[in-house]
């Protein structure tokens, strides 16, 4: 396949690229584009680092390496830890305090009545002998969007909360709510903006059954990024996000350039400095030929 190199801003010593997954560097079915694939293998060969930086927990990227063919960093649930793609290995993880969560849902309670949460959990395994195990484990009266091919434990959401270990708290209304998750999101920020991150990945607009992501104070995507570029010794002059959902927003603004997919929600695409083709059209694909190219 030919890779011709589209007109993209970049940094003047570009070493890394994080790109969220759904809605941005996958195609509307979940899947990868061919473009898309044959650009990942060319930055491959680049000394540019790729770190796949998304809202799903570890469960849900199995075929993320085989898809994409990369098998290095990723950065989950929202920058709640830090795993390789290769074998799944967690080598950070940021949790919510037990208290804390327990905190939250009491103070969800008092502004959403008959709210119902889930929580993830991942668990490190010190030995690296055993596999690190992560966990999706439902409150009493949450009922997941999809489902898995276990059944999750379903436990009152204060003794999951108290077994400790939670990555990500997860937020749904009751049915008929009537809200938009950027409604839900307005009036949830500031009551727990002392307490923990909210966020969510909803489309703009759209009613229907919104869902809040409830991080640990402190903890999302770009605290993570920050944290994993230090690492390898690079600053946000260095490093180019892309991303199209509320969730992408704080890496967007940390970057000093950052990317939003034209379909984008409207925050993200005002938080980012330039703003690519769809995902439907692999526009991230422009930026990882162009960054190919200006390390070749």
């Amino acid at each position: 396949m030919t890779l011709v190199a589209p007109h993209v801003t970049l940094p003047p010593d570009v070493r890394m690229v994080a790109t969220d997954l759904d809605g941005t560097l996958l195609l509307p079915d979940g899947t990868v584009g061919p473009r898309t694939r044959a650009a990942l293998d060319r930055l491959r060969e680049t000394d540019v680092d790729l770190v796949i930086v998304t809202g799903r927990p570890p469960r849900w990227l199995e075929g993320v390496a085989e898809m994409t063919g990369h098998r290095g960093i990723g950065i989950a649930a929202n920058g709640a830890l830090v795993l390789s793609l290769d074998d799944d290995r967690i080598s950070d993880l940021f949790e919510v305090p037990a208290d804390v969560g327990l905190e939250i849902v009491h103070r969800f309670r008092s502004l959403v009545p008959g709210a119902v949460f889930a929580v993830e959990r991942a668990i490190r395994r010190p030995d690296h002998h055993s596999t690190d195990v992560t966990e999706f484990a439902l409150g009493l009266g949450y009922v997941p969007r999809w489902e898995g091919v276990t059944k999750p434990r379903e436990l009152p959401i204060e003794d999951l909360l108290r077994e400790g270990g939670t990555s990500k708290l997860l937020m749904r209304p009751p049915a008929g709510f009537g809200m938009s998750a950027d409604a839900l999101f307005e009036i949830t920020h500031s009551a727990l903006a002392d307490i923990c991150e909210v966020t969510h990945s909803a489309p703009s607009g759209v009613i229907d059954d919104p869902l809040m992501e409830l991080s640990a104070l402190g903890v999302s995507k770009a605290s993570t990024l920050a944290h994993v570029a230090r690492s390898h010794g690079l600053g946000p002059d260095q490093v180019v996000t892309v991303g199209d959902a509320p969730n992408d927003i704080p890496m967007l603004e940390w970057a000093t350039t950052s990317y939003a997919v034209a379909n984008a929600h409207p925050r993200a695409l005002a938080a980012a400095t330039h703003v690519l083709p769809p995902n439907t059209d692999e526009g991230v694909a422009d930026l990882l030929i162009a960054v190919a190219d200006s390390r070749g």
